[in-house]
């Protein structure tokens, strides 16, 4: 799939072919477009055509849109056949001085060959990402080569730069770590125009580009840029209360050796997981447990620490219950003895590297009585408890449903077990992310729990949004973008972290449901479940992770703003010097496809920053907020005219941010 960038556009210039250092081909320039953020697809052109859009410079060899062998794919080729002369194809975005963020998927059919994608300036290349002939990756720190790694023929590479022309820097991730950063623009330029790729002058070879998305991000005015966000991997954070999802292996929606290599890089320190009784357990008595002990071991590797929820049924047995979403419990003697038997073996079997559980999932949702739910609970919570003395067992159910959580808190005293609970995890689906109601309801549960299990926490424990439309499941009605996807993400965290509440992104990748795909992942997926790409959300996470990590939330924070309608704030402080992290966002409902800003005042009445800066959380953009634009009098700050829309920005101290 390729995503345009332009609506309007005139065919390249090509201005200069030639073998080049490193070595990459013809210099193009772009005539004036439309900003960038319009879609396209590479998968409805016909197979020998160019892309509408895009210009072709280069013989012998061709840039032609062709089936890719052994997929269902359909994407760009790039074939040189000369020794003397390059193959260029390109597009133009329109000429913009604001931040380029470009992702796109390449991947070469060899390592002998020179290929490379670029964004282009006036000047030439400005930003360059290349396969070099000696197997390598490169990029360019000003006319220095900078190594990549290594990269093999025939495999996709995710590739995503973010460039900055008012600082004339680029940072450039692969594969969803972020592998240079600040490196200066290869030709000097205030603006950028285009997207172009192509093979070098002196070798032969074949390249394949896809997902090719541009946007056009819009920065402070007259505000320095500073750097980006550095990510931090979960080992780096150590803990958080930011999970990540990683539900339905258990069914074999997800693939897990897929998008593994991502999960550590997100930053979130935990996962959680479906334990698939009847994935084990396929013939009656007999234990496979290869399947899951990967999982456990591969995440627990990563630094990103498991917790298993017990679920579902398993058809082995008569009465064994639903096998997966809206499933009913195990009701026949045999199947709740083995039942039984199964989460003792599963819990001693990861005890020493598993200590929270989670009983059933959604109970509400299928109609379960609460009752019968209670019993299952204290049944299965025993068991745990009796084989791990310190497990943290969680109850759990669909939405927010407080007469539910009532009545389970209630009989569940009543059955003497209430000190089997140490938690209870919600899943509240809901269009607007600052729902007032959600939070309100929340609140309530909050009590519940306190009155009737004293000591245990509630925390979300599954929640996201689409990020295009018809997806499955939940809020698959609306009609989603990655853009929206991303603000929804974002707002959701803030919302729950700022109050204190432990929380859970569903999920990493997206989901191959029988019916449909259920695009709530952070990472985009080929029809064979493998990751095409990770998807701006991913990032947008990634950088919130590594901002908070080690702070603690500010409830209650003391702010005034004008304009202040449909303003949220969420503060936070370092937990080592007290220095803050306030996030401020815009509007209520679902997010919009607008990113326009509101110059808005805000003043802070507690505050504590020695040198703010402002970071848009959605692209990683750190910028210098000027003196002019904010004083301080003893704790209280004011901030004059920051850009605020409906997509979390933070004021900083620079002290908290790592570049």
């Amino acid at each position: 799939m390729v995503y345009l960038s332009a609506t309007s556009r005139r065919p390249f210039a090509v201005l200069l072919a030639g073998a080049l250092v490193g070595g990459l081909i013809s210099v193009a320039t772009v005539g004036p477009a439309t900003a960038a953020g319009t879609t396209g697809d590479f998968d409805t052109t016909t197979p020998g055509a160019t892309p509408s859009g895009w210009s072709v410079t280069g013989a012998p060899g061709d840039a032609t849109v062709q089936d890719v062998p052994g997929t269902v794919d359909r994407s760009m080729r790039l074939r040189d056949t000369s020794t003397s002369a390059p193959v260029t194809a390109g597009t133009a975005f329109g000429t913009t001085s604001a931040t380029v963020v470009a992702g796109f998927r390449l991947r070469a059919a060899q390592t002998s060959a020179t290929i490379g994608v670029h964004l282009d300036g006036s000047g030439g290349h400005s930003v360059t990402v290349a396969m070099g002939a000696d197997g390598r990756m490169y990029t360019y720190d000003a006319s220095l080569q900078v190594d990549l790694g290594t990269y093999s023929a025939n495999r996709w590479y995710d590739i995503r730069v973010v460039a900055h022309p008012s600082s004339g820097t680029a940072d450039v991730w692969v594969d969803g770590s972020r592998k240079a950063k600040s490196l200066a623009f290869r030709t000097s330029t205030r603006a950028l125009d285009g997207i172009a790729a192509g093979t070098s002058t002196a070798d032969t070879g074949t390249a394949w580009l896809d997902d090719v998305r541009t946007t056009t991000e819009s920065t402070p005015q007259g505000w320095p840029h500073i750097g980006s966000v550095g990510p931090r991997t979960a080992w780096e954070i150590g803990t958080s209360k930011l999970s990540i999802g990683a539900e339905t292996l258990d069914r074999n929606y997800t693939d897990y050796q897929a998008f593994a290599p991502y999960l550590g890089k997100l930053g979130a320190t935990s996962t959680r997981i479906q334990g698939g009784w009847a994935k084990t357990e396929k013939t009656k008595g007999v234990y496979d447990w290869a399947w899951l002990d990967h999982i456990v071991d591969d995440a627990d590797s990563r630094g990103v620490k498991p917790w298993i929820q017990l679920s579902y049924g398993n058809s082995a047995y008569t009465g064994g219950g639903g096998g997966g979403l809206g499933g009913q419990l195990p009701t026949s003697a045999e199947a709740l003895a083995a039942w039984d038997a199964w989460v003792t073996a599963m819990v001693n079997r990861y005890k020493d590297r598993v200590n929270e559980w989670e009983v059933w999932n959604e109970p509400n949702l299928a109609g379960i009585p609460v009752g019968d739910y209670t019993d299952f609970f204290v049944r299965t919570a025993r068991l745990v408890r009796a084989a791990q003395p310190g497990s943290v067992i969680f109850g759990q159910e669909a939405g927010i449903d407080v007469p539910f959580a009532q009545d389970f808190l209630v009989r569940l005293a009543e059955k003497g077990g209430s000190d089997l609970l140490d938690g209870f995890s919600y899943h509240p689906y809901n269009a607007d992310p600052d729902d007032a109601w959600t939070y309100g309801q929340v609140q309530k549960l909050k009590g519940l729990v306190a009155q009737y299990a004293p000591g245990a926490v509630v925390r979300q424990g599954e929640n996201g949004a689409p990020s295009r439309p018809g997806s499955f499941g939940a809020l698959g009605d609306l009609d989603w973008t990655e853009l929206s996807q991303t603000k929804w993400v974002l707002r959701r965290v803030l919302n729950d972290l700022g109050r204190d509440i432990s929380t859970s992104v569903f999920g990493i990748s997206d989901l191959h449901y029988p019916s449909k795909i259920n695009s709530k992942g952070l990472l985009q997926t080929n029809t064979d479940k493998s990751i095409r790409y990770a998807k701006p959300s991913f990032y947008a996470v990634q950088t919130l992770a590594s901002v908070l990590a080690g702070t603690r939330p500010l409830p209650g924070y003391n702010w005034s703003a004008n304009p202040s309608a449909s303003l949220t704030v969420q503060a936070f402080a370092k937990n080592d010097t007290g220095r803050q992290i306030v996030g401020v966002w815009s509007g209520a409902g679902k997010p919009s496809e607008s990113n326009a800003v509101t110059a808005t005042d805000l003043t802070f009445t507690g505050g504590n920053f020695a040198d703010p800066v402002f970071v848009d959380v959605r692209t990683g953009a750190v910028h210098d907020i000027p003196a002019a634009n904010w004083s301080a009098s003893g704790s209280t700050y004011t901030f004059r005219d920051i850009p605020v829309y409906d997509s979390p920005v933070l004021i900083a101290d620079r002290s908290t941010v790592k570049f």
